[in-house]
């Protein structure tokens, strides 16, 4: 044994003893590769939560990018963060030594104009403080739309406040329904004619370059109310993301979301998907009884309403307990639909060109590294048509949990077919179906995801009791073979020849 790898040994031999304690302090240094790096947050990941009871222990690297940290026995990870810099959730094993960020030269503030729209016979409960608290929070641990979306783009957005608008209409008197959203969110849009967007246009709705397109880069619209997607009464009113044309411009459109002050988080950051590419992002699922779709492992799919620990339509309060931790967006999403592929990179992609491949497959959640993050092969059966392979694991807002299901499947390797074709701007078509891993295995009791719709939450193929490492999908086949402490999976996968093609190939010849 070399006297640098004596060392490293020992160092992580100390880590793991310290962490034994109740109460473990940890003495860390984060660098750019290669100094110190200064102004680093470093705090332990832990479940988000709307309103935690406590704020987890944050550091801030000093000028040689050294910190100390108060950890508990659970911790387990730990998120380092930087604006300018790739945000990384690193597990245990990656502690000893330092610590490495890379930059993110594609970070920018992306602003909110926020439109609170009253009503002369129905007034807004939720205070002021509250929703920016929703909405725009960057404490560690809370779960609000900022912290989303700072975490699944690695650094790269950071959400702000750019306008607080309030608005009360006497012209729309209850009952107000679902037919009457269209016309509620022109109603605002005519009113912001001639409002300067001033920090609330810098960048391309469309594609996501930074550049004014003369468009508020998010407009939300929130009315009084409770949530339909959850009390299911068509009284209520349901989140949707408009692509509106401008009254005074019909040839122009703006993107905008819609929804009530009382809806979870979960439904706000799928709508704001919609938004961001102005509607490339599509829905995922099919109809509340159609079970092959993304479930709970897209936030387009019933992985926005992850993060549910009591059911109760009529009563609320939902944003508390129902949504508040929707999951990351598959890699497809993410890579090539959000904003049009703009934050392609945020994800090292793997296209396997030959009818085999072995390999280690790295968490989605971490920044990108040496080890691909997302492994495709194409479906020999249909073209255009693609197999994709990821690897989940339960850190960071992916950490939600959905009727107290732990069983197999819960993380791991999720491999679906995705097909491009069934993208729609209308009624969702179900461009990805996951595979699932324990088929025939019982869904949870109450609570529920809404419409009674499928959650596939043991989908992900792995190792131990309990779990399955193999599976196969048409002319595709893989084997989960290993795993590490860094939450990699090292997969073999095989393509074979679909038989209808060999048994056309064999009547040729003849």
């Amino acid at each position: 044994m070399t006297p640098r790898s004596s060392r490293g040994l020992g160092a992580a031999l100390g880590l793991l003893a310290a962490l034994s304690s109740p109460l473990a302090a940890m003495d860390g240094r984060v660098t750019d590769g290669h100094r110190g790096l200064a102004g680093v947050r470093v705090y332990p990941d832990r479940q988000p939560r709307v309103s935690p009871a406590t704020d987890p222990p944050l550091a801030v690297t000093d000028a040689e990018g050294r910190f100390h940290l108060d950890l508990e026995p659970g911790d387990t990870v730990l998120a380092v963060e930087k604006d300018g810099w790739r945000r990384d959730l690193v597990p245990t094993a990656g502690w000893p030594g330092d610590l490495a960020l890379s930059p993110e030269p594609r970070h920018r503030e992306e602003a909110v104009f926020l439109v609170r729209l009253d009503f002369t016979d129905e007034h807004s409960k939720l205070p002021d403080g509250a929703l920016r608290e929703l909405i725009f929070s960057r404490r560690p641990g809370v779960a609000s739309a900022a912290n989303y979306l700072y975490e699944v783009s690695k650094g790269a957005l950071s959400l702000v406040e750019g306008r607080f608008l309030k608005l009360r209409s006497a012209e729309h008197p209850a009952p107000r329904t679902d037919a009457h959203k269209l016309g509620l969110a022109e109603w605002v849009v005519e009113r912001l004619q001639g409002e300067e967007l001033d920090e609330c246009d810098r960048l391309d709705n469309r594609t996501g370059a930074v550049h004014p397109d003369g468009k508020p880069d998010h407009l939300w619209i929130i009315t009084p109310g409770k949530p339909q997607s959850l009390t299911a009464d068509e009284a209520d009113l349901k989140a949707v993301s408009f692509l509106l044309p401008l009254p005074w411009d019909k040839t122009r459109r703006w993107p905008l979301i819609f929804m009530t002050e009382e809806v979870p988080l979960g439904n706000i950051v799928h709508e704001a998907f919609h938004a961001m590419g102005e509607h490339r992002v599509d829905d995922l699922y099919l109809d509340c009884k159609d079970p092959l779709t993304a479930g709970i492992w897209d936030l387009m799919d019933a992985g926005q309403y992850r993060g549910w620990d009591r059911s109760h339509p009529e009563e609320g309060p939902w944003v508390e307990d129902t949504g508040y931790s929707p999951s990351h967006p598959t890699a497809w999403v993410r890579s090539e639909l959000w904003y049009r592929g703009y934050f392609r990179d945020q994800v090292r992609h793997l296209a396997v060109k030959g009818r085999s491949w072995e390999g280690w497959i790295a968490p989605i959640s971490r920044a990108p590294g040496a080890d691909p993050q997302w492994v495709t092969l194409p479906d020999p059966r249909k073209k255009g048509r693609f197999f994709s392979l990821e690897v989940r694991r339960p850190w960071g807002f992916e950490r939600g949990r959905v009727g107290g299901r732990f069983g197999p499947g819960y993380e791991g390797l999720i491999v679906a077919t995705v097909d491009p074709s069934l993208l729609s701007p209308d009624e969702p078509r179900g461009p990805v179906r996951v595979v699932d891993a324990h088929p025939g295995s019982p869904e949870p009791p109450k609570p529920r995801f809404p419409c009674r719709r499928w959650e596939l939450d043991d989908a992900a193929f792995n190792l131990g009791p309990g779990e399955n490492p193999k599976g196969h999908s048409g002319p595709l086949s893989w084997e989960v073979l290993d795993t590490d402490a860094g939450g990699r999976m090292r997969v073999r996968l095989a393509l074979t020849q679909p038989l209808a093609k060999k048994s056309r190939a064999r009547g040729s010849a003849k």
